[in-house]
């Protein structure tokens, strides 16, 4: 299977990574809660490691959210197919 560093994440996040297309798209299972809205996007793509950023907005106006978490899968494209390079996730929070 994918070679994987989640050293970035927190102990609580899910670790599951995939990938389809014949290694084109990978896909993850990602965080978000309340009223957040989780997203990746490729950081970097070397001939090592590609670097997947998971990023969760949370609306800036205060607002009723439910106390729900979810793990929605998502998937980034690669420019080529993953092969023996690592993906290594990160993640963190903003406001919009």
């Amino acid at each position: 299977m994918t070679k994987l560093d989640t050293n970035a994440l927190s102990s609580e996040y899910p670790r599951t990574v995939w990938t389809q297309d014949d290694g084109k798209t990978v896909g993850v299972i990602a965080q978000e809660g309340g009223c957040g809205k989780v997203s990746a996007s490729v950081l970097e793509q070397s001939a090592s490691v590609v670097k997947i950023e998971l990023v969760e907005t949370l609306p800036l106006s205060k607002q009723a959210c439910t106390m729900d978490i979810r793990f929605p899968p998502l998937t980034v494209k690669l420019a080529e197919p993953l092969g023996e390079r690592t993906v290594a996730l990160t993640s963190r929070q903003e406001q919009k």
